[in-house]
């Protein structure tokens, strides 16, 4: 199974951050209880309807990896690539907060796995190419 696939199908019972993390756990080396407890405030766009949870999973599952020497300056690998996946994730869905996405569909939260979807499987992506 895809990671995408996989945090589509964990969005049915974990919020969309944890989804993204637990579905990237074996990449990124940590257990099931660390991934869910990682994500467990990125939903909702961080509680309160600002960064989507899927796209902070993504980063929180990039941090560990591609960021896990620290360095979080500007201009860093971590830096560089977030900024990339931010890029890209409002370029095919039109906007990084929660409230927006969801206010442009009604506020139907359905729309939300095809967000940790492709989080899941861009930030797969951007970890293997910083490998």
């Amino acid at each position: 199974m895809k990671y995408g696939e996989k945090a589509a199908e964990l969005k049915a019972t974990l919020n969309c951050g944890q989804s993204v993390i637990c579905a990237l756990e074996e990449l990124v080396g940590i257990d099931d209880k660390t991934a869910k407890a990682l994500g467990t405030g990125l939903g909702g766009g961080l509680r309160c309807g600002e960064a989507c949870g899927a796209f902070t999973g993504a980063v929180t599952a990039m941090s560990l990896t591609i960021g896990a020497d620290g360095a979080g300056k500007p201009g860093g690998p971590m830096a560089i690539e977030t900024a990339k996946l931010a890029e890209e994730f409002k370029e095919k869905f039109g906007a990084i907060r929660c409230k927006e996405l969801l206010d442009a569909v009604g506020g139907d939260h359905s729309v939300c796995s095809g967000f940790c979807a492709w989080c899941a499987d861009r930030a797969a992506e951007l970890i293997e190419e910083n490998k």
